[in-house]
């Protein structure tokens, strides 16, 4: 289907924000599985419950514009999730996949953190302002998700650096 006129590009992109939230909510439990720092796992498994809502608010917004979700499939998330498998494959040591695990879900949150801003941008020059708090909460959640992700990440960093240095 052509796309012809700014809403319909919206609604694309709409669409395409849901598919990340619904490969997100399948693959925040296998990373909270993998990683062997239990505030790493915590994170993971908190952001999941947020993903599961950042997908109902989607369907939300889909709902107060009087549309559905189409199946529109993100290949960029869909490129980390290939990557990730990958790595995985390399039967690396548990650290190592704990670190990879948490710089691959913040490029996530970089991602999903850009996408929200610019649906939030075309919502309010489109007049859609109806969803644009679904959206603003969705991208509040993300950005928060990254900072915690990033602080585990350096801490973790830190220690592995440390004992790196010592041998």
């Amino acid at each position: 289907m052509a796309i012809r006129d700014p809403q319909e590009l919206f609604l694309h992109k709409l669409a395409e924000m849901y598919d990340v939230e619904q490969k997100l909510v399948k693959v925040l439990p296998i990373l909270a599985k993998e990683v062997d720092n239990q505030e790493a796992k915590t994170a993971l498994t908190e952001h999941e419950q947020e993903t599961r809502q950042h997908a109902r608010n989607l369907e939300q917004c889909f709902q107060m514009l009087g549309d559905q979700p189409k199946i529109v499939d993100c290949q960029t998330v869909k490129g980390l999730i290939q990557d990730h498998e990958m790595f995985v494959q390399q039967q690396p040591a548990p650290a190592m996949l704990t670190k990879y695990d948490l710089c691959s879900a913040r490029e996530s949150e970089a991602i999903e953190t850009a996408k929200y801003a610019g649906l939030i941008d075309d919502a309010n020059n489109l007049g859609l302002v109806q969803v644009v708090p679904l959206l603003e909460e969705n991208k509040l959640q993300e950005e928060a998700a990254d900072k915690k992700l990033a602080k585990i990440g350096h801490e973790l960093g830190k220690r592995i650096a440390e004992g790196t240095k010592s041998r």
